[in-house]
């Protein structure tokens, strides 16, 4: 007995640790040592997530482009080190301010962005598996429901990617369903007919989180208003916070006021912000129809910025946090680079930027990435969590960091390729094997003990199956 309370004494401090942790704010390092150093995973945490494989050759010439096995290694290597570092941490009920661990917030949705994308040509299982039971953990729901304008906060939408990009992979109804419920109902506010003071995008960051959302949710649908209500809000954001001038966008109105401006007077233009325009215009364009009307609008403005990102380019290979001022914050900054690489890359391999001119500042840039990425596998030199600039430290970290640098490497690899067409073509159907391969399955409840039970069990599940009605089958 003396055994038995000690386990549940030892089952509930943990539980309470993430308890504490999300009620707590003052005491994160604590809660996540103590977890780091827990004997006992977290429940539903695979063995095999929490151990990265070997580190490969991270090393790469900054004046020529790496094989696809180098970049596809390292790859794999950088996106298990963030799932095994997530995975270690306790998952907290409530998500918003988390940084680290696994969650439905925009910090994470960013790495399952990246690692989705890995997942299409990756031969490793467990990255997949991890974003299904990501998935199916939040019961692919987003956050929000407290106030109708958290409802349509583009932060919490960032996450949809992942239930589209299963829905895309498989084609099950339900992981779109709440999706599609949330996009309902933001269509009314940004098709508003009336203008108004207060923008639903009212700062560059939120160009990355929801209109791709919104563009591919009309690609997978074939329904064109989704797509339509995002060319609305998208064009007053530009209309605020674009400077052609300096082919940049400021990261809210607040920055054009003389309290928000740089050294000497210079508008600031922060790197990651910039980065999250350039990443979400390409993801928005992956699913635009080439004939909708308007799309040169869209890819007038990455061009330009392309042009303009190419020039603030540092000799390190890296930008700096404040693009128009890199004197002022000069430590190296990966994750506006990552996107900036990813961008650049993605331009060329789809059409849009010369090579010639471009793919210099992409291998430089990926060279620079990798020299940042740290012994346990994360990529640092990460600026935290802000709206500006920052001094950062190189042992700063994020999961969106990993996120924009997986992407920045899959369109590395992508430059061995010719020019791909837009929009992207659908992706194809998950066969049955892959679909049951990297779907984690429910445990056996606690009184299932003994083959007898077992048994029955089996019996029962095999009865669940045959009995009930079934609307993908013609005949009942």
């Amino acid at each position: 007995m003396k055994r038995a309370d000690a386990v549940r004494k030892n089952t509930l401090s943990f539980a309470m640790l993430g308890l504490l942790a999300s009620a707590l704010p003052s005491l994160p390092s604590f809660a996540a040592d103590t977890a780091r150093n827990s004997p006992a995973p977290v429940a539903g945490i695979e063995a095999s997530w929490l151990t990265p494989p070997a580190r490969p050759d991270m090393a790469f010439a900054p004046d020529k482009l790496p094989t696809r096995a180098a970049v596809l290694a390292a790859l794999d290597y950088v996106s298990a080190a963030q799932i095994a570092d997530m995975s270690r941490h306790p998952i907290q009920l409530s998500t918003g301010s988390n940084l680290a661990e696994i969650s439905s917030n925009w910090v994470a949705a960013t790495f399952y962005v990246g690692a989705a994308r890995l997942a299409r040509v990756s031969g490793n299982k467990d990255t997949l598996r991890f974003l299904t039971a990501t998935a199916e953990h939040y019961n692919y729901a987003l956050r929000g429901a407290r106030a109708d304008r958290l409802l349509l906060n583009a932060d919490e939408l960032a996450i949809g990617d992942l239930y589209q990009e299963l829905y895309a992979r498989r084609g099950q109804q339900g992981v779109i369903m709440p999706l599609r419920q949330r996009l309902d109902f933001m269509l009314p506010h940004l098709n508003r007919a009336q203008e108004t003071g207060a923008l639903i995008w009212w700062w560059c960051d939120a160009l990355f989180m929801a209109p791709p959302v919104l563009a591919r949710h009309s690609a997978l649908t074939g329904d064109p208003q989704y797509l339509r209500a995002m060319d609305r809000e998208w064009r007053r954001t530009a209309a605020r916070l674009w400077v052609e001038q300096d082919r940049l966008f400021l990261r809210d109105e607040r920055f054009k006021d003389k309290d928000h401006l740089g050294t000497g007077g210079k508008s600031i233009y922060w790197a990651r912000g910039n980065g999250w325009v350039m990443g979400g215009l390409a993801r928005t364009l992956e699913a635009m129809p080439a004939d909708f009307e308007g799309r040169d609008f869209y890819t007038g403005i990455f061009k330009k910025m392309a042009s303009r990102v190419a020039e603030l380019q540092q000799a390190d290979g890296l930008w700096r946090s404040d693009l128009n001022d890199p004197k002022n914050f000069p430590e190296a900054e990966t994750s506006g680079s990552a996107f900036f690489v990813y961008a650049l890359a993605w331009g060329i391999n789809h059409g849009l930027l010369d090579r010639r001119t471009y793919q210099p500042a992409v291998t430089r840039g990926w060279a620079a990435l990798n020299r940042h990425v740290l012994p346990n596998g994360l990529v640092g030199a990460a600026q935290k969590t802000g709206d500006r600039p920052v001094p950062t430290s190189a042992d700063d970290v994020g999961p969106y960091a990993t996120g924009a640098y997986l992407l920045a490497g899959l369109e590395v690899i992508g430059l061995h390729g010719p020019a791909q067409a837009l929009p992207e073509p659908a992706l194809a159907r998950d066969d049955e094997a892959t679909i049951l391969a990297t779907t984690p399955q429910p445990i056996a409840p606690k009184t299932v003990i003994g083959e007898a039970e077992k048994a029955r069990r089996d019996q029962e599940m095999r009865a669940t199956r045959a009995l009930s009605y079934d609307p993908a089958r013609t005949q009942q």
